[in-house]
């Protein structure tokens, strides 16, 4: 007679597939053209149709961006709550931090888009928006608080072990895991949204937020260089509408 223990599932033994899979399904997303379909092309000057950024079709192009660029650094989070609850329910503590984490990126995507619309709109140029904000995020890795900051997006916090309020606190860490992640990601955010039809421009500042967060500050001049290099091929860009 055989016993069959039950053990940990695949979310438990591996949390961070959650963010993974959200960020390789967005990113497919974005490369077949959704939801930009829905929302319609950009126009020359950068400008999007069907009502702005407050519409349905404007909320899903920024939550499939949001997850395509943030849901990467929600790796640390989600192995923090999987291992730190009992196991059988460490996988949906891991999902309810990973909603918790993209709702509050989300809420933030959409306020900073209009902000990102109305500079590109001044400036004449969206690619000209862009390039200024992204040497702006060079110019930050220059903060001397940024290594504090760093280390201080992925401090834990403490979880109630069962029950609805373990949800909630779980959500609740992934709320805040955002909120200080945007100390941070903010700059590289609100750039990415200027120039949203760029799958390279928002492929190269999501490559460059994750080394931030993963050096912790030890890169900061290599960074900083990266960023300068992409503001300069923006720079180069503006009037010929590549972006």
């Amino acid at each position: 007679m055989t016993t069959q223990l039950v053990g940990p599932g695949v979310l438990a033994r591996r949390p961070e597939i959650v963010p993974i899979a959200a960020t390789a399904v967005a990113w497919v997303m974005l490369v077949l053209g959704w939801p930009f379909a829905g929302w319609g092309s950009p126009d020359p000057a950068g400008h999007t149709g069907h009502g702005g950024i407050f519409t349905p079709s404007g909320v899903a192009m920024v939550l499939v961006m949001t997850v395509a660029m943030m849901a990467p650094l929600a790796i640390p989070g989600v192995r923090t709550v999987a291992f730190t609850s009992p196991w059988w329910r460490a996988g949906r503590a891991a999902l309810w931090f990973f909603v918790g984490y993209l709702a509050a990126w989300t809420g933030l995507a959409v306020c900073l888009a209009p902000i990102a619309e109305t500079l590109a709109g001044v400036l004449g140029s969206p690619a000209l928006a862009a390039a200024i904000l992204v040497l702006a995020c060079a110019i930050a890795q220059f903060d001397p608080r940024r290594t504090d900051l760093s280390r201080s997006c992925d401090r834990p916090m403490r979880l109630r072990g069962t029950g609805p309020d373990a949800n909630v606190d779980c959500a609740r860490f992934g709320v805040l895991t955002a909120a200080r992640g945007a100390r941070l990601c903010a700059l590289p955010m609100l750039a990415m949204l200027a120039v949203p039809s760029s799958l390279l421009v928002m492929a190269a500042l999501t490559a460059l937020s994750v080394s931030d967060r993963v050096t912790q500050g030890s890169r900061r001049l290599v960074i900083a260089v990266l960023y300068v290099i992409l503001a300069g091929a923006l720079w180069m860009s503006v009037g010929q509408h590549l972006y």
